[in-house]
């Protein structure tokens, strides 16, 4: 963005393109690195809330988003109903699932996470890890020459 103004007998001018163009890559890089840094957080489920880990708005945007039908469940970190096992031939239970258009309701039942490491709000838990790295960052794409 350029400005030209002039305010008395002073000439203002302002060429914000390098600025512009640093945020711009701050934000991708940031956008990246928290993706990077949430990775190992998020809990396995077959790899699949993981994998579903996209940029709705582009990788340029400020969203992260996991999209599964149980992600915010996942997140939350606690069991919601109608929850019906899924199991395998042997008839051990190897996930749940809701019928659709049904409305889940949260219960008080905490999720256990059998993955190590893994938790949820994992952006929480990664921003408390790497957050002063993800600033940093930003800092230094942002004063770029």
């Amino acid at each position: 963005m350029r400005i030209n103004k002039t305010n008395g007998n002073v000439d203002i001018k302002l060429d914000t393109k390098r600025i512009d163009r640093n945020m711009k890559e701050a934000q991708k890089l940031l956008n990246l690195a928290v993706r990077t840094d949430c990775e190992p957080l998020v809990p396995l489920l077959n790899g699949q809330l993981r994998r579903s880990a996209n940029f709705p708005e582009g990788v340029y945007g400020g969203v992260l988003e996991y999209n599964t039908p149980y992600a915010h469940a996942i997140y939350e970190g606690f069991v919601f109903t109608p929850n019906i096992p899924i199991k395998d031939s042997e008839g051990n239970i190897t996930g749940w699932f809701s019928p659709p258009g049904q409305k889940k309701q949260k219960t008080n039942r905490k999720m256990h996470f059998h993955e190590p490491g893994t938790t949820d709000h994992f952006f929480e838990e990664a921003k408390r890890l790497h957050g002063v790295e993800w600033i940093r960052l930003v800092k230094e794409t942002a004063g770029k020459d």
